[in-house]
């Protein structure tokens, strides 16, 4: 005898497997409403509360940009290693504001949003990836803005592979978001872990990442050590992407798409692991 008690039916499993789906979905329009009201909300705080507001996120790069310029046109003239000064910054300071601003404003992201966390619907992932959006968001944004400021402003350039130049960009949101749920999901726990994060990820790499630099320019012996930074790899694939007038033969997408995969995976693993003990460490 076959005992049919606890046979499934071929219509009860089509059932079962609509009520999964649907569950499924609207948990993940839940979520996504959740991160959305958490950007707009950021979004007020960060810019509505402040008389320069968004402004001032385009004039701290622009300024950063106006100064380097001026700086490298004395002591190199008007074009670095072929490419034209203007953009050669812009493509270097804004893009890597991608990984440093987004990892910047993540690891804060969990004790900044701690009265938020007492609401059923929020979860520390959503605090954290919120930030995130938003600073990618607001950093292209920005990178557009000041591509078309140099162009009113008379400085002529060209993106030979927008394709390849975006990628980059992404590879270098990953990075940053990456680490942004390493020390966002630590920094509860271990305090330290911020000051790390900023000794570590803040002037080392922004004067090693070949923001004003290509790594054909350098000695073999510090190129060599440089390459361990995945950063400076990217900067030399979107200076490669972007100009016609340069060709990196330093920049591997292997080891910049594995890095960001890798450290993109870790993040999300040690923010599953320890977003219980960051909420009791708050």
């Amino acid at each position: 005898m076959i005992d049919r008690t606890f046979q499934r039916t071929p219509a009860r499993r089509h059932r079962c497997a609509g009520t999964d789906l649907a569950g499924v979905s609207s948990a993940f329009a839940t979520q996504c409403r959740v991160i959305r009201a958490l950007m707009l909300r950021e979004t007020q705080s960060r810019y509505g509360e402040h008389k320069l507001g968004f402004l001032w996120a385009l004039l701290e790069p622009l300024l950063m940009v106006s100064l380097f310029v001026a700086f490298f046109a004395l002591m190199h003239g008007d074009s670095v290693s072929g490419m034209p000064i203007v953009p050669f910054m812009i493509t270097g300071i804004v893009p890597f504001n991608l990984f440093k601003e987004t990892l910047n404003q993540m690891q804060t992201a969990v004790t900044a949003n701690r009265s938020l966390l007492g609401f059923p619907q929020v979860t520390t992932f959503d605090v954290i990836v919120a930030r995130g959006l938003l600073d990618v968001a607001v950093v292209l944004c920005v990178f557009l803005i000041m591509l078309m400021l140099a162009r009113v402003f008379g400085v002529e350039w060209r993106c030979e592979d927008p394709l390849g130049a975006l990628m980059v960009c992404g590879l270098l949101v990953m990075h940053g978001m990456g680490l942004g749920f390493i020390f966002a999901s630590l920094s509860p726990v271990v305090p330290s872990m911020r000051q790390f994060g900023t000794l570590l990820f803040g002037r080392p790499m922004f004067l090693g990442s070949g923001l004003f630099f290509t790594a054909e320019s350098l000695p073999t012996a510090v190129r060599d050590w440089l390459l361990f930074n995945p950063l400076l790899h990217l900067m030399e694939l979107m200076r490669d992407r972007f100009f016609h007038e340069f060709a990196t033969s330093h920049g591997s997408w292997s080891y910049a798409v594995t890095s960001a995969v890798v450290v993109f995976a870790s993040g999300l693993l040690i923010h599953q692991a320890m977003q219980k003990r960051a909420v009791v460490g708050l």
